[in-house]
């Protein structure tokens, strides 16, 4: 097997890092992207505990893995044949996901978190904006603390769903103008 071959993720059992998260140019097979969208996930959540346990303004770290983000999906619609600007297209569907059941869990994971939200919409109403986003920002700290499990579960389930999307693509049988074709197998097979 080349080197070349070994960089678009064909060796099972060699994983480039520098290539899957820095690297935006290339193809990338099923196989790899999902264990570099593993390893993502992962350090994503590991930065939203880190933000409930000791400050919500640690929640800034998740924006070092934007660029490892566009460069994983990037690739692996490189090998579907198609254009990694696309990738916004699986971060509309992330965010509206990750928002929708968001807005289902919280009060059923986090009834805490859900008593602040209300209390805020109800200052909102009757005092006005400023108020209300004073009185958020006093309470920032126990709302992240609060909303945690909501929040993990969230982003779990809407991360699952778009790299699931991701991984179903069907890898360009042919040389395409990202490169040779992966040796991933056809998407959905854990050959």
């Amino acid at each position: 097997m080349t080197q070349a071959s070994d960089l678009q993720g064909n060796d099972p059992l060699r994983m480039d890092f520098r290539f899957l998260f820095l690297e935006p140019q290339g193809r990338l097979a099923p196989r790899p992207f999902g264990r570099g969208l593993v390893l993502l996930t992962g350090a994503c959540m590991m930065i939203s505990v880190l933000t409930a346990v000791v400050s919500p303004g640690l929640n800034v770290l998740q924006y070092a893995l934007v660029f490892p983000y566009i460069c994983l999906f990037g690739k692996r619609l490189h090998d579907a044949g198609l254009t990694a600007w696309l990738w916004i297209a699986f971060l509309a569907g992330l965010g509206f996901l990750n928002m929708f059941l968001s807005a289902i869990l919280l009060p059923v994971l986090s009834p805490g978190a859900f008593a602040i939200q209300v209390e805020v919409q109800e200052t909102m109403q009757t005092v006005g904006f400023a108020a209300a986003f004073e009185e958020l920002a006093l309470r920032a700290e126990e709302y992240a603390r609060l909303s945690a499990v909501t929040t993990l579960a969230a982003f779990l389930i809407s991360s699952a769903i778009t790299g699931f999307a991701a991984f179903r693509l069907r890898s360009d049988p042919k040389p395409n103008r990202h490169g040779p074709p992966t040796l991933g197998g056809p998407a959905g097979t854990f050959n």
